[in-house]
């Protein structure tokens, strides 16, 4: 009862997200503040989200050191997550870092990768080596977004590629949240979408397209 108290409290503390991503100019919580509310969680809830961020951090994500390294640490967060939903949110969110690294090493002229190299974390795997030669992978009746992406990143339209992947985990996690609003679950839903506005008021057009440049370059040190 104390711990649902608690939680309540924290959600009712902090600004509600709106419905659109684009409506936000500034962060609606600075991130010391919402440090502050996160003290009420319970240290192994503390930790699990800690361990989530790890690995979705839209920043940490972008800067990681190698996709074979994402993988290994999102099967170990996984595991240690008995939460189906926040299995679920971590699932899609790295499913969709994946088939970005697909278009990726295919735009730069690489062949799929084997079933030995680990480069990324989900079932899209499997079908993204075998639907090689595909403009969308085969992946478009389950992600029909795949083909706009394809065609953001072969265009180098990086601001509109960056806006598309932003806005498709906002959506996402807020479908996932329409039945949490004061619960463990709802607390990991609004960090990673606070996540969010934070890169989306930190963007702008020159920094996209540093960020595209570094992702391409990492690209060919990776794939070379």
């Amino acid at each position: 009862m104390k711990q649902k108290m608690a939680y309540t409290m924290l959600m009712a503390s902090l600004p509600p997200h709106p419905m659109s991503l684009w409506d936000f100019k500034h962060k609606p919580v600075t991130r010391l503040r919402l440090e502050r509310q996160l003290k009420l969680l319970t240290e192994q809830d503390s930790q699990q989200l800690a361990a989530i961020e790890s690995i979705l951090h839209w920043a940490k994500m972008q800067e990681a050191n190698s996709d074979a390294e994402i993988a290994i640490e999102a099967g170990r967060v996984i595991k240690s997550i008995n939460n189906p939903l926040l299995q679920e949110a971590i699932i899609w969110r790295l499913e969709l870092r994946i088939i970005v690294t697909a278009i990726r090493r295919r735009k730069l002229n690489r062949p799929p990768s084997d079933k030995h190299e680990h480069w990324g974390y989900g079932q899209v795997l499997p079908l993204i080596r075998s639907n090689w030669q595909l403009d969308d992978f085969g992946l478009s009746h389950r992600f029909p977004w795949v083909a706009k992406a394809q065609d953001l990143f072969v265009k180098n339209e990086s601001v509109e590629l960056e806006k598309l992947l932003l806005n498709l985990s906002w959506q996402h996690y807020e479908k996932l949240g329409q039945a949490h609003y004061f619960d463990f679950e709802a607390v990991v839903l609004y960090v990673l979408r606070w996540d969010i506005v934070n890169r989306w008021t930190q963007c702008d057009e020159q920094a996209a397209m540093l960020q595209f440049e570094a992702l391409v370059n990492r690209g060919l040190l990776q794939t070379a």
